[in-house]
């Protein structure tokens, strides 16, 4: 389930927002925990709702509300904004969900969730995938051997079965769901699981309770078919090496299918300095900046230096210094801007095989960028065994 996020919906002028037929429809399934709580639903769209009172109860959830209540209502409040007004036009078209001429963006959200809520809760994943920056990169041990997204297996029920064994072995619950979205020149897993029990501090009316429970966690798993590689988001290297395992065995036929492998350099910074920002033959590219450079220097110190500025080579050149070469780069910081997007996007690599930039369609332009100037290893990898065993010691 989404996270909690109800804090939006405790101003009564947001409830208001809502067109009072929506907004009974969707209270409507709740109408019994209302009246446990002491407030009485109008029966009619046209009899007025106390919304300061409504705003009031929604504004201290508790182990009594339902949680579909919760997740209808952070989802409708995430979702329902004005900047997301197309999309929900075209999601409400998909669905065959009329929309006339004078309908809002929070309605259209509502409207959807009554009839399609499974449609509001992929919106939400896509975004929530767009939104993770960090992955582990794994190539693929055959380079050579892509494998064709339409034959890779539908049925990820043994995938689930096998995680769901070693999440609740972690004491982690049970229960684990494993969703797939194709996406072009990528197949994106989206994995719910449960974490380590928590215990906090809660009212229950104008008692000081505790409230006990488990919290879920989302990982994301990426396979690039164009680069061959396995790229993993979560929140440990132990699960990161299990689904490197997991996913190998059930999706792509055997553990052994993605290894652990240097995949950035930094050194085209040394070796081409300002000419290794060019991205006038990625079409989609504007432009590309080195914002940071981060230096470690040989020696029994461990001497770091950090060189940060809104143009770094620039910066340098004011300073009469260029991009050292003794100094091995750890880190570069870009910003890189899109044709038509009005802010640059900030992208993170880190010398071995880390990366952090928001995920989505234009990431693959930025592989490509990053393939194109070098930054890339082409022949780097090592064994399995070398892979477990640098994850584990990391």
């Amino acid at each position: 389930m989404a996270k909690l996020n109800l804090k939006s919906f405790t101003q009564p002028d947001l409830l208001k927002k809502i067109k009072p037929a929506n907004l009974l429809l969707l209270l409507e399934p709740f109408r019994l925990f209302f009246n446990m709580k002491g407030f009485l639903l109008p029966t009619d769209p046209e009899e007025q709702m106390d919304h300061g009172t409504l705003a009031a109860i929604l504004a201290q959830p508790d182990e009594d509300m339902p949680g579909d209540l919760v997740e209808a209502l952070y989802l409708i409040s995430t979702l329902g904004s004005d900047d997301r007004f197309d999309d929900l036009l075209d999601l409400a078209a998909a669905n065959e969900i009329h929309a006339d001429s004078e309908i809002t963006a929070l309605d259209l959200a509502t409207r959807i969730w009554l009839t399609h809520p499974e449609a509001l809760e992929r919106k939400d994943h896509q975004e929530f995938f767009q939104k993770r920056k960090s992955f582990e990169s794994f190539r693929a041990a055959s380079p050579d051997q892509a494998i064709a997204i339409e034959n890779l297996p539908d049925d990820l029920a043994t995938l689930e079965a096998a995680l769901d064994a070693y999440f609740q072995a972690k004491k982690r619950g049970v229960g684990c769901r494993v969703m797939r979205t194709d996406s072009a020149g990528e197949v994106r897993f989206l994995v719910e699981h449960g974490q380590p029990c928590k215990r906090e501090p809660s009212r229950k009316g104008p008692r000081s309770t505790s409230t006990f429970f488990r919290p879920e966690k989302t990982d994301v798993v990426i396979y690039d078919v164009v680069h061959n590689e396995l790229r993993i988001n979560a929140s440990t290297f132990a699960d990161v090496r299990e689904y490197r395992a997991l996913f190998g065995r059930h999706v792509f036929g055997g553990e052994d299918s993605f290894v652990l492998a240097e995949k950035y350099t930094l050194n085209p910074l040394k070796k081409d300095g300002r000419a290794a920002l060019n991205c006038r033959d990625i079409p989609g590219m504007d432009k590309v900046e080195l914002r940071e450079i981060e230096y470690s220097w040989s020696g029994a110190f461990d001497h770091i230096e950090i060189h940060r500025a809104g143009n770094l080579f620039n910066a340098l050149v004011l300073i009469n210094r260029k991009v050292e070469q003794e100094a091995h780069i750890l880190k570069a910081v870009f910003k890189i801007k899109l044709d038509g997007e009005k802010k640059p996007r900030t992208v993170t690599i880190k010398a071995g095989n880390k990366s952090g930039y928001n995920r989505g369609e234009e990431a693959m332009m930025i592989e490509d960028w990053l393939h194109a100037r070098g930054f890339v290893l082409i022949d780097g990898r090592l064994d399995n065994a070398e892979a477990d065993s640098a994850l584990a010691g990391a």
